[in-house]
């Protein structure tokens, strides 16, 4: 096996649209024999809302190179950017623009332990948070399902999950808690630098239940900033909390799809 998905993830991108139909057919043959048939042309057409989105990325074709340069160079502009406005606060610290507000949150504290304690709690956090959600909230599910199917199903090996979940972990935190978050301070830097960090978070198969999901975490990230007194510690536990939603969707999610699809071909 070459890739940390198997052969599994990639069968699961080209499969879950299989799936979709598989419990369409399942709904309409319930609904008839329960004879409430108003209730399935209610429903019908949000299943095939769900199915076309779940088509859609199955086709999309999007290669591991494309995925990987997307993920570099996006990364690393919102690094460059969040980087630059530190600069540039210490620089010309313009009191309206809110001063050096670089030397509020430093990007490393000299409290190792606190920065430990907090990069690992906050990763525990979102990761036994996101496995709950995903059991609970199917429109997260769904959404999580699509985004993953197409990002980690091309991808070759530990270290293109380890790219990816690194270089957005860095440029993320640097720009979102390293640059706004100190900007407007406190509490309401965390609740700003969420809110947009989560409206982001929003397309490429994923809906709004997942920006509602990303807002939470960023705002678990900058409690974690503000906690550590460092952006150190927010971007390691975003670094582990990817790496821990890789590996958990890659063990579990995509298998359960393959199993549905291989389920409804034996039938």
């Amino acid at each position: 096996m070459t890739t940390i998905a198997g052969a599994s993830a990639v069968k699961a991108r080209e499969r879950v649209a299989l799936g979709a139909v598989s419990r369409r057919k399942s709904d309409r043959r319930r609904r008839r024999s329960d004879g409430d048939d108003d209730r399935e042309n209610q429903v019908l057409p949000d299943v095939v809302k769900v199915d076309d989105a779940l088509k859609t990325v199955t086709t999309m074709g999007v290669s591991r190179e494309q995925v990987l340069a997307s993920c570099a160079s996006t990364s690393l502009a919102m690094l460059g950017v969040g980087y630059g406005m530190r600069l540039g606060a210490r620089a010309i610290p313009v009191e309206a623009l809110g001063g050096d507000f670089s030397s509020a949150l430093p990007l490393v504290s000299d409290d190792v332990k606190t920065m430990i304690i907090g990069a690992i709690g906050a990763a525990t956090v979102v990761t036994i948070g996101r496995i709950a959600l995903l059991q609970v909230w199917e429109e997260f599910a769904a959404s999580t399902d699509r985004s993953n199917a197409q990002v980690l199903g091309v991808l070759d090996g530990p270290l293109d999950i380890a790219q990816v979940a690194a270089l957005p972990a860095l440029g993320e935190e640097m720009l979102f808690r390293g640059a706004v978050l100190p900007l407007i301070g406190g509490v309401p830097g965390v609740v700003v630098s969420s809110v947009v960090f989560g409206a982001l978070h929003i397309g490429g198969g994923r809906s709004a239940a997942f920006g509602v999901w990303a807002s939470a975490v960023g705002a678990c990230y900058g409690a974690t900033a503000l906690y550590t007194g460092s952006v150190a510690a927010p971007a390691a536990a975003h670094a582990l909390a990817n790496i821990a939603s890789a590996v958990y969707w890659n063990a579990t999610r995509a298998d359960k799809v393959v199993a549905s699809a291989s389920e409804l071909e034996e039938k």
